[in-house]
């Protein structure tokens, strides 16, 4: 048994959407951006990061001497811990981030001399 359907046009309000605002990127104690950018000219001693993420320690101090297979900072990324060697034979002569920092790629880690 056929059924015939008819609908009413009715006019529909238009729909308001806000928009949302952007929220302001987080900030630390000090006022600092807790993402760490990956500087323009980084210096060839330089110990950058691979891929995003957050450090979750360091293993060195500054005026340690490191060899290039020696782990100097422990990367989790990815819900994964990543073991970021020195890549090269020197002295840890500056350290630019902090343990719980979120890193961006190509943000230094460290510099080697």
């Amino acid at each position: 048994m056929p059924y015939k359907v008819e609908l009413e046009a009715t006019k529909a309000a238009p729909v308001k959407v806000a928009t949302p605002k952007p929220s302001a990127a987080p900030r630390t104690a000090s006022g600092e951006k807790v993402i760490s950018k990956p500087s323009a000219g980084a210096a060839g001693g330089a110990v950058v990061a691979p891929l995003p993420g957050v450090v979750l320690s360091i293993q060195v101090k500054v005026g340690d001497t490191v060899q290039p297979s020696d782990t100097v900072v422990l990367l989790e990324a990815m819900k994964m811990e990543n073991a970021i060697h020195a890549g090269r034979a020197g002295r840890v002569s500056a350290i630019n981030v902090a343990a719980g920092d979120s890193v961006l790629e190509g943000a230094p880690l460290l510099t080697i001399e």
